[in-house]
């Protein structure tokens, strides 16, 4: 097959968010397969990067990747010349897979498959979720009437990654199928590993007596981590650090310093800018709990992440793949109340067992397995 995705963003983007690590995984996934896989994106977070060229067609890991310069304007970001190459080349693909909505570029490219007749695929993302439609509504709502709503309506089909987000989403009568399936995650990296594990504990002058709990992902209101201050109040009396790994969004960073220093906790928390994935697997391997309370979250790639390298899980009920999870070893999955957060906290670094899921991670989220459902829809699509 000949398989176009268009995205906003695409690896080595890895500050954007969980979806441009997945979005790649699966298109080397599917190049490995033998599929002639090309992505059209944006050099988005990525202009410093010499080794980028806007404009130039480059090979990464079997895929054939054109990075367009981005431009920042006050509907998000666009690109003339990406939008330009879609309309070009929309006739050399079989199928195009768009990942992303309310992004003014995904107009051009559902709009082009739609005039020539090829069948593409929307994935929101989560950006079609409740939570969503509470942010910028003054934007969205005009936004969804005049271009959102044709671009996922004429789509052969909508990609949600956990039952939660397609359910979210029923309430638009979409006509398109319904394509239910994970993201992938790179099972093959992400493992327990005692010595990147030792090593960075030593790197920051933290005995193994010391319980680490540990936040990966955007720092945003939308990850729920206000609530953590006050849980961490109630575990003072024990010896810990906590580590937020992430990009500020939105202020959210500020805010949890003015709480944790209210709090007199201040110098037990640790703020680190997006890091490597080697040096964030050894980070996974020496927490003793990952904590993710968030408010929305359509599949939480984090979570599989760290249950790979053996680090238990404490998980709020609004996380998508936590429905996937419930009888995993190692997880609890919660509401976002303070007291059951401080039991549950103390439950776990207690306990000092580190559950060992590779096996069966495998089977739901590792990429052969995703890879396998999104080439049988991507066939499926085209010979309907």
């Amino acid at each position: 097959m000949k398989i176009l995705h268009y995205t906003g963003a695409y690896a080595p983007a890895w500050k954007v968010g969980g979806p441009v690590r997945s979005v790649s995984q699966i298109c080397e996934g599917l190049a490995a397969r033998g599929h002639e896989v090309t992505v059209l994106t944006t050099n988005i977070e990525l202009e410093e990067d010499r080794s980028i060229i806007p404009g130039k067609i480059m090979d990464r890991n079997g895929v054939s990747v054109t990075y367009f310069k981005a431009e920042r304007d006050w509907t998000g970001v666009r690109s003339r010349e990406l939008e330009a190459a879609i309309r070009e080349r929309i006739t050399e693909f079989d199928i195009v897979h768009v990942t992303g909505v309310w992004q003014p570029t995904s107009v051009a490219a559902c709009r082009a498959a739609e005039r020539v007749g090829v069948p593409y695929i929307v994935s929101p993302r989560g950006a079609l979720g409740a939570y969503s439609w509470t942010q910028k509504v003054w934007k969205k709502y005009p936004y969804w009437w005049l271009f959102e709503r044709r671009n996922c309506s004429a789509a052969a089909a909508v990609h949600y990654t956990t039952t939660m987000e397609a359910e979210e989403c029923r309430r638009f009568k979409l006509p398109g199928e319904v394509a239910l399936i994970p993201n992938s995650v790179g099972l093959d990296f992400w493992r327990y590993d005692q010595q990147a594990a030792d090593a960075w504990r030593a790197a920051h002058g933290m005995s193994s007596k010391t319980k680490l709990l540990l936040n990966a992902g955007r720092l945003h209101h939308k990850k729920g981590l206000d609530l953590l201050p006050e849980v961490l109040a109630g575990i003072a009396h024990q010896d810990w650090k906590m580590v937020f790994v992430g990009s500020d969004d939105d202020g959210t960073k500020a805010s949890l310093i003015r709480e944790f220093e209210r709090l007199n906790l201040r110098n037990r928390i640790l703020f680190l800018d997006t890091i490597e994935p080697e040096a964030l697997r050894g980070l996974y391997s020496a927490a003793d709990v990952f904590l993710l309370p968030s408010r929305h979250e359509n599949f939480g790639n984090v979570v599989i992440e760290a249950l790979a390298c053996s680090c238990p899980i404490i998980l709020s009920e609004q996380v998508g793949v936590a429905e996937d999870l419930v009888d995993y070893e190692g997880v609890t999955i919660l509401p976002n109340k303070v007291p059951d957060w401080v039991s549950a906290i103390e439950t776990t670094v207690a306990s000092q067992s580190r559950p060992d899921l590779l096996a069966k991670l495998d089977q739901c989220f590792s990429g052969h397995a995703v890879v396998e459902k999104v080439e049988a829809l991507y066939r499926s699509l085209i010979k309907s």
